[in-house]
Parts: C-alpha cells; structure tokens; sequence
C-alpha cells in the first residue's frame, strides 16, 4: 500500500510547477532538491497515517511545507486541487480498492521529467563536488554576499 500511494504522490510531484520552480530556484536553500524529496516522503507518511484526514488538513500540510521550507505561496490553487487527488487516493487504498486506484492512477498524466529522484540527487551532489575541485579559473566570477544576506550582482557591460 505504501509503496504504491508513495509512486502516485512522486507522479504528482514530479508534474507540481510550483515545487519546480521551487527546487529549480533554490528557495528551498542549497539543498531544495532534498527538502522536495523530504516534503513528498512526508506526505506520503501524514496521508497514510495520520488519523481522520480531511482534503482540508491535507492542503494546509502542502502549503505549510511550500511557505516553510520553500517561501513559495501558491495562488494557483494547486495545494488544493493536489490535495483532493491525495485525499480521493488514500481513500481507495484504505478501502481496499487496488484495481480502482491503478485503473484511476493510470488516467494521471505521465511525469514531465523525473526529476525528483534520490538517485538524481546524488548524481548532482557528486557532479557539483567534481566542478568545484576542477574550475579554479572560475573563482574570479563569484559574488561576494553581504553581511544582511544580499547578493550585489554587477552588470558586466562598461557604462
């Protein structure tokens, strides 16, 4: 039951744009593709096991996590049209309706790209440590930040 709820929430993490742009943008800090990974496992665990769960509780649990770990506030409606999906497929698991769930799971729209994946995450985690160790001529590019947490970026035309 676990693993299957866990393929459909990371099938609509994968199509979610506003975690995207989220992870893409760093809001979530340097690690926001772990925090996305973190946020998916999360809810795969608050919406199996969390007793008398509501589509209500469920979409405050998404845009809780978007606000908190990734200062992202949806104004899309996408926590809740994510959280009736969520809701409607617990329900078939807990009822014990496999077949409708895979019938229902089916009609989803494919992933965009599988692009929140453990395995892709550490394949960029090593990647970044290998173009560190290997661009010391790219040292002179980097921007200073400011002690209030700023970054200065300069514009590289001459005025």
């Amino acid at each position: 039951m676990e693993e299957q709820f866990t393929n459909l929430v990371s099938q609509i993490f994968n199509n979610w744009t506003a975690l995207r742009l989220a992870v893409d943008h760093s809001m979530g800090g340097a690690n926001s593709k772990q925090a996305a990974l973190d946020f998916m496992n999360y809810m795969v665990q608050y919406c199996l096991y969390e007793q008398n769960i509501e589509i209500e509780g469920i979409q405050d649990a998404l845009e809780d996590i978007l606000d908190e770990e990734f200062e992202t506030i949806c104004e899309d409606d996408s926590p809740k049209q994510i959280a009736q999906i969520l809701y409607n497929f617990v329900n078939l698991l807990k009822q014990g309706k496999t077949e409708e769930f895979e019938l229902e799971f089916q009609k989803l729209p494919v992933i965009n790209s599988n692009w929140l994946s453990q395995t892709q995450t550490q394949n960029v985690s090593n990647n970044m440590v290998s173009e560190d160790s290997s661009s010391d001529s790219d040292e002179n590019n980097e921007t200073p930040m400011e002690q209030d947490g700023w970054t200065e970026v300069k514009s590289r035309r001459k005025r």
